[in-house]
């Protein structure tokens, strides 16, 4: 069913979920201050305008603080187990229903409206409906079409010399730290909480250190020639000058003045000789 598919990672990624805080946070404060939803005007009897307008700035952050929560919350799970569509949505109901919640007690002990609870709770989660699906809605839709963007960027990418196609590299917060170019780029590895990033410079060998894993790595850089070859390094399969039998196993020997040997896991064996014979 469409509901147990994975959710995009786009749609949780620190950044964008940022973003999408932020967006939201800046649509409740101008739909607030403009359409006066909870009883807001009853506000103007008794203060001045720039008074609710600081006072709308209060009850939105205050609100977001929900949202915030709710994706942290997201954030942690997705470190043990798969986002799945229909998760996603759950969070999203509970987020409609908690600041549902939050602005009726609002009504009731700020405003002292005197209505039915259960009428100003409709009301309330009617209207964060409005305050949190349209500026979803839109953030949705704009990261969709960002990493589709990226995607045929990369498929265009692959129809031009692999030499000439320069890798990013990025940190474990998502960070730009550095692009190599493919054709000087010779093997990744780990190390502890870092990557050493092996190209290089002019015909010398040059290292470069990343914090982040050779997991994140090989997720993020699945659409370049790089691949796993064992738990501690991954290979730019532009730069192996061979391939060979060892004693234990297979050895891949880097095609640099070094000529670095990297061993190859059995468990990565046959992704690494498929690979470097297709």
């Amino acid at each position: 069913m469409v509901f147990n598919q994975i959710l995009p990672d786009y749609l949780t990624t620190r950044k964008n979920t940022i973003i999408q805080i932020a967006f939201t946070t800046v649509f409740a404060f101008v739909f607030i201050t403009i359409y006066r939803p909870f009883g807001y005007e009853n506000w103007y009897t008794e203060v001045k305008h720039w008074q609710l307008i600081v006072a709308s700035a209060v009850v939105v952050l205050t609100g977001m603080i929900v949202i915030i929560l709710s994706r942290m919350l997201l954030l942690y799970t997705k470190r043990t187990q798969e986002i799945t569509l229909a998760t996603y949505i759950w969070f999203i109901v509970a987020e409609i229903i908690a600041m549902g919640l939050f602005y009726t007690l609002f009504e009731i002990v700020i405003l002292k409206d005197q209505r039915s609870p259960l009428f100003l709770f409709i009301n309330a989660v009617q209207n964060t409906s409005l305050i949190l699906l349209i500026p979803y809605t839109v953030t949705i839709l704009f990261f969709a079409w960002s990493d589709i963007k990226k995607k045929f960027e990369q498929v265009v990418g692959q129809f031009k010399d692999p030499s000439e196609l320069f890798i990013p590299f990025k940190d474990e917060k998502g960070n730009l730290r550095v692009t190599i170019k493919c054709s000087d780029l010779l093997y990744l590895e780990a190390n502890d909480n870092y990557v050493n990033i092996q190209y290089t410079n002019k015909n010398k060998l040059k290292t470069y250190m990343v914090r982040n894993s050779l997991k994140n790595f090989e997720n993020e850089l699945k659409d370049y020639p790089i691949i796993r070859c064992h738990r501690k390094y991954s290979i730019n399969i532009k730069n192996v000058k061979m391939l060979k039998k060892a004693k234990k196993g297979y050895q891949i020997i880097i095609n640099s003045e070094q000529q670095e040997i990297i061993p190859v896991s059995r468990s990565y064996e046959n992704q690494v000789i498929k690979q470097i014979n297709g």
